[in-house]
């Protein structure tokens, strides 16, 4: 194939504490039909991942190592590190601890040269690697994103998209960052192409923000910093999906104060179960529930 119609695609992981689970991430790359990419690590621990792969007895040339220079700085700089040495025309996401199917790049790849931004219909697995959900469950067509369809499903996308609409890269909140960087791509793009197939295997592991202990605490700053950006306007974004980002956002912190109640009475284990419960908060039986709390802060101004 031509460079124009296999253009090289970089596929950014940020790495924090990953050698657990980078090795079956990085065979999944391995076994693309695609052939044309590179993988850029973003070390967020400062370990030399390409020096830990090959102790595993997996070497590519494909693969490449950055660094942030911290510890546990976040997915956005990790992202930002690996984004500064990239080199391909498009650019891919992938977390350390999931995986494509062998044909996601060969299948997204081509409706991101078309209309700028792909998304597949990302698989969520459980522990025990049964898929268990689809945040499009009912899509059997190529459709496109609005940013209610980016916003409602909590559920993560991980975008394929041409390099020129990556911007200054993602921006550092607790929570959600990758939620703000595909609403600008879709600013940007003004096309946001979605695949019906789960072509991404997003795994739900315990050490996972939905599933850990301080969920509330961590959610709850991440939304008051969303929202501060969305006044400030520092993203950038359309004028339809800032109020679509500026509603969701502010919804979610009512949500999460209710979050924290169910847990409190026990009746969820941790923010994944309490989203599965009431449909992403979404369900009608919720409402009343959610109209007796107290008004935010953000729901007064």
């Amino acid at each position: 194939m031509s460079s124009t119609s296999s253009p090289l695609v970089s596929i950014l992981i940020p790495t924090y504490r990953a050698k657990q689970t980078l090795g079956d991430t990085i065979q999944s790359l391995l076994t693309q039909t695609y052939p044309h990419w590179e993988a850029v690590m973003g070390s967020d621990d400062q370990v030399d991942y390409l020096d830990y792969l090959a102790q595993q007895g997996i070497t590519d040339t494909r693969l490449k190592q950055a660094y942030t220079g911290g510890y546990g700085t976040g997915e956005a700089p990790a992202r930002n590190a690996a984004l500064a040495i990239a080199q391909g025309e498009i650019i891919a996401n992938l977390d350390a601890d999931d995986a494509y199917q062998p044909n996601r790049l060969a299948e997204l790849v081509p409706l991101a040269l078309k209309f700028g931004v792909a998304l597949d219909n990302t698989g969520v697995y459980n522990a025990q690697g049964r898929l268990y959900k689809r945040p499009f469950p009912d899509r059997t067509a190529l459709s496109f994103a609005t940013a209610e369809d980016i916003l409602n499903p909590r559920v993560p996308f991980f975008p394929v998209f041409r390099r020129e609409f990556a911007g200054s890269g993602w921006t550092r909140v607790p929570f959600a960052a990758d939620v703000l960087f595909n609403l600008e791509l879709l600013s940007r793009a003004q096309q946001v192409a979605i695949h019906p197939q789960p072509l991404y295997r997003y795994y739900k592991r315990d050490n996972s923000i939905t599933q850990s202990a301080n969920a509330f605490e961590t959610a709850e700053q991440a939304y008051q910093a969303i929202l501060s950006l969305l006044d400030r306007g520092e993203l950038e974004l359309t004028p339809t999906v800032r109020r679509a980002a500026q509603a969701e956002f502010t919804a979610n912190l009512r949500l999460n104060a209710l979050f924290r109640q169910y847990m409190q009475e026990g009746r969820c284990q941790n923010l994944e179960e309490f989203l599965d419960l009431t449909e992403n908060g979404h369900a009608a039986w919720l409402q009343p529930e959610l109209n007796a709390l107290p008004r935010s802060k953000a729901e007064q101004s």
